[in-house]
This record gives structure tokens, C-alpha cells and sequence, in this order.
């Protein structure tokens, strides 16, 4: 689809050129020329441009065949032109390189040959067949000093043209390349967090009776040392990390195949982020976790899944570990977007792992502590649900990591 927009450009800027020069020679040199002809080929050409503009409208895909046929009425029709101004002898035949230079860079080698030969026999066909230009006096007109003016006005024109179009062309090739990059990175994030579900699923399945003997264990403690109030204090420590953990089991085996987890249900949006702090507070409560909420007076009702509260959980883990002392969490939400800004008092993002965070198997912790998949998760679940993660530093000390998501798929109302 780009090929043919640049087409259609490309063919607007010679018709222009057409019409300024038939009017230029025919005005102001005062060579007569078939109008009638020459007219009826350039707005044939015109309409033919139209018609290409209005088809990039339609969605359908644009082939090379589709593009071989494009140049090949713009070589018949600039053949036609030549016929009726002189053939060869026109200081402007040079022009044939355009369509030969468009095809080599647009379509296939086997396309190319086809327009290079197509070019060929228009050319030969002209060396031997063409109306000669005539004088006012109409007699056969070859001025040499006139062939040289017209032929470096054809190389004025004809270079930047070509250097327009493969810089334009070669561009595109390379937004191709990157997006086509960008494909193959985002299908290897997909192929591991699939082997990463897999091993969740089997490790869910085999720590919920490890936790369960240990929540057991707890309970009798407590029970024992009821007249020991620091002990007391420590055990409930450990039993509600241990409920936070079978609950967190609990909902990655009820979701196990699920497109959409649910896990909370419908909330509205400010509950939904107060849970998520919450949990993060329960389950970091040597941290220090800030909120603040920001928006319309009347939150949004939305469904509370379980991906989005689990990506929403990585970032804070992150910050948190990043700044033990304190996490400030920001969220600001409209009609249509949320956004929320995680901002930490660590050491702030360095510039040589600025390229590599957000990709699997890299981690700016220490060994044995991270394994670089918890920012690739929740990357790939905001972008699954058309949002965006931005990572950079603050004035001053830490990083800020803002995610922005769109509301549309979770609103209570766009899901019943």
C-alpha cells in the first residue's frame, strides 16, 4: 500500500510536469504541437491517478502484479506523448529511466524484467515511428543548441525525482524492517511467557500443599505461644504472607486456561487501584507504598482482572525493591484512559541498561535475585490490552515507570 501512495505521488509530480512543459514549448517557444493528443493522453493519465487515489481508500492489499500494471500505463502513456513530439529526437526520452528505476526498487526481478522490456520496445518502436516536431514554418525542427537546453532540463528534473523516490522508498523499507524486528521480539516474549504459564501452572499445583502444611504449623504455634506477644506478632507476620500466597496460588489455578481472569470481579476503578496498593503493602510490609487518585468524581465501573492487577503488582514489586523506604503510586483516569505513574527513590535507570530493560533473561539485580521476566510480563500484558509502558528518570533520584490503558476493554459496560 505505501508502493502505490508514493506511486500516485510520484505520478502527480509528472504531470505536472507535462502540462508545464507542452504549455512552456507550445506558448513560449512557439513550436506547434498536437494538443488534441497530448490532451487527451495527460488527462487520460489524470484520470487514471484519480482513480489509483481513490483505491488506497480500500483495505485490500496492493501486489506487485498491481503495481507492474501501474507502470506499464505510465510507460504506454509517455510513449504516446513521445510519438507525437518527435520520438527520439526529444530532449525529455531520457525520461524512460524514471519507470525503469521505480520497478527495479519496487517490484520483483522477474516484474523488473518485464518492465525493462516493455521500456525496450517502446523505445525501439520510437527510434523508428514517431510525428517529428516542426517549426513555426513547419519544417522538420533539430536545432542542436534547443536538443541541449531540453535534454539538461530532463536531468534537472529526472535526478531529483530519483533521488526523492528511492530516499522515500528506502525509508519505508526500513519502518518495515523495524516493525517486522519489533514482531519477532514481541512473538519471543509470547513463546516465553507461554513456557513461563506452563511452569507457573505446575508449580502452583505443587507449592499449595507445602503452604498449606505451613499455614497448619503457624496456627498451632499461635496457640502455643499466645503469652508471648513479640513471637505473636511475627507469627501473624507470617500468616498473612502465607494467605497472600495461597490466594495468589488460587487464582492462577482458577484462571489456568482462561482467557480473561477475573479474580475480583467488578470494582470500581479507585477500589480496584486501593486493592492492588493494599496488596502490594501486605505482601512488602517493611515498605513504605503512597497513593494518590486522581479523577472524574464518579469512578468508572470496571471488571478487575486478574492479568492487569498481576501487571500493576510487578511494577510496584519492582519499585520497591529498587527503594526499599518508600514507593509513590499516582493513578489519574478519565472517560477513556488510565494512567499510573510508579515512581521510586533508587538509583534511577542506567544509560547502558536503558536499551535491555522490559526484555526477558536481563535483570539490573543482583544475582540470584531477579530473573528479568517480571517487567517483560506486565509490558506484554498492558500492550495485549493496547496500552503503553514508559520507563524513565525523575529529577533528582529514582526512575518513574508510567503505564497508560485504555478503559474501553475493561468497563463493566463494553464487557456485559
Amino acid at each position: 500500500m505505501d508502493n502505490l501512495r508514493i506511486l500516485v505521488l510520484f505520478r502527480t509530480i509528472v504531470i505536472a510536469g507535462q502540462v508545464i512543459t507542452v504549455a512552456f514549448v507550445h506558448g513560449y517557444l512557439e513550436i506547434p504541437l498536437p494538443l488534441l493528443p497530448l490532451a487527451a493522453g495527460i488527462g487520460f493519465l489524470a484520470l487514471f491517478n484519480l482513480a489509483t487515489w481513490l483505491r488506497l481508500r480500500f483495505p485490500q492489499p496492493v501486489y506487485d502484479g498491481e503495481l507492474f500494471a501501474q507502470i506499464v500505463v505510465d510507460v504506454a502513456v509517455f510513449t504516446i506523448l513521445l510519438y507525437f513530439t518527435g520520438g527520439m529526437t526529444n530532449p525529455f526520452a531520457g525520461m524512460y529511466v524514471l519507470p525503469l528505476a521505480v520497478s527495479a526498487v519496487m517490484l520483483r526481478r522477474s516484474y523488473t524484467w518485464g518492465i525493462a522490456a516493455i521500456t525496450g520496445a517502446c523505445y525501439l518502436l520510437l527510434v523508428f515511428s514517431f510525428v517529428p516536431l516542426m517549426s513555426a514554418n513547419y519544417e522538420p525542427l533539430y536545432q542542436v543548441k534547443l536538443h541541449e537546453i531540453g535534454e539538461a532540463i530532463s536531468l534537472v528534473i529526472t535526478i531529483p525525482l530519483i533521488m526523492y523516490f528511492v530516499i522515500k522508498i528506502t525509508t519505508t523499507l526500513r519502518e518495515h524492517q523495524r516493525l517486522l524486528a519489533q514482531a519477532r521480539e514481541n512473538e519471543l516474549n509470547n513463546e516465553r511467557i507461554v513456557q513461563l504459564g506452563a511452569f507457573a501452572a505446575g508449580a502452583a499445583h505443587e507449592l499449595s500443599t507445602p503452604l498449606s502444611t505451613m499455614a497448619v504449623v503457624v496456627k498451632e504455634l499461635q496457640g502455643r505461644w499466645h503469652t508471648r506477644p513479640e513471637l505473636l506478632n511475627e507469627l501473624h507476620v507470617i500468616s498473612d504472607q502465607l494467605q497472600v500466597c495461597k490466594g495468589t496460588l488460587s487464582n492462577l489455578l482458577a484462571s489456568a486456561g482462561r482467557t480473561r481472569m477475573d479474580g475480583g470481579g467488578k470494582l470500581a476503578l479507585d477500589e480496584f487501584l486501593k486493592s492492588v496498593v493494599e496488596n502490594c503493602r501486605s505482601m512488602r510490609p517493611g515498605v513504605i507504598v503512597t497513593s494518590r487518585w486522581h479523577g472524574t468524581l464518579l469512578a468508572p465501573e470496571i471488571v478487575a482482572d486478574q492479568s492487569l492487577r498481576q501487571a500493576i503488582m510487578n511494577l510496584l514489586n519492582n519499585a520497591a525493591d529498587a527503594s526499599p523506604e518508600l514507593v509513590e503510586v499516582e493513578g489519574r483516569w478519565d472517560e477513556q484512559e488510565l494512567c499510573i505513574r510508579i515512581s521510586d527513590r533508587g538509583q534511577g535507570i542506567l544509560p547502558e541498561a536503558a536499551d535491555k530493560i522490559g526484555k526477558g533473561g536481563f535483570t539490573t539485580k543482583p544475582p540470584g535475585e531477579g530473573h528479568g521476566v517480571g517487567l517483560m510480563l506486565s509490558a506484554t500484558i498492558i500492550r495485549r490490552f493496547g496500552g503503553s509502558i514508559n520507563l524513565y528518570n525523575q529529577p533528582g533520584c529514582g526512575a518513574c515507570t508510567e503505564v497508560r490503558l485504555p478503559l474501553a476493554p475493561f468497563l463493566v459496560s463494553a464487557n456485559s
